[in-house]
């Protein structure tokens, strides 16, 4: 491009100077008449509506970003937390286990003979044998106990021999 000289490079000689004062109407009234808006009015607005643009359009963007982040900071919240849950499980089957053999029968019975006990003798089952039901009152006292009760307890809870 190539700078080329105004058009107007000589006053217009048939231009004429502006009155000093508004003319009037006739009836004493100035005009009011005005051929385009302030110009300055005008860039001043549009500058301020570019300004707050720009200003909406930064501090949607720094809003935009900050979510990202807080989005990537709870995924990996999620992550740790998935991992540890992970974890505890895995660690709650490895306890359920160790209390399941430590609780054992012969866990429990190897435990005993290091003590020093020893195994019992042959299991011996008792029969006992049904009272006769007897409808309790509220105001009977219970009978007195005599030894004749205690002879008759003892033969009837005594092992029953072959």
């Amino acid at each position: 491009m190539s700078a080329q000289p105004s058009p107007r490079t000589q006053p217009n000689p048939n231009a004429v100077p502006r009155p000093e004062k508004n003319p009037t109407r006739g009836d004493g009234a100035r005009a009011r008449l005005t051929i385009a808006p302030d110009v300055a009015r005008r860039r001043l607005r549009a500058r301020l509506i570019m300004w707050a643009a720009a200003l909406v359009t930064v501090a949607s963007l720094f809003t935009l970003v900050a979510f990202h982040v807080f989005a990537a900071q709870s995924a990996f919240t999620l992550e740790r937390l998935s991992k540890e849950r992970t974890n505890e499980q895995l660690r709650y089957e490895r306890l359920r286990f160790q209390v399941a053999s430590l609780s054992s029968a012969q866990t429990v019975i190897k435990a005993a003979t290091k003590l020093g006990m020893v195994p019992g003798g042959s299991i011996v089952p008792l029969a006992v044998s049904t009272p006769p039901s007897t409808v309790a009152t509220p105001n009977a006292r219970p009978a007195p106990s005599t030894s004749k009760n205690y002879s008759e307890a003892k033969k009837a809870l005594a092992p029953a021999q072959p």
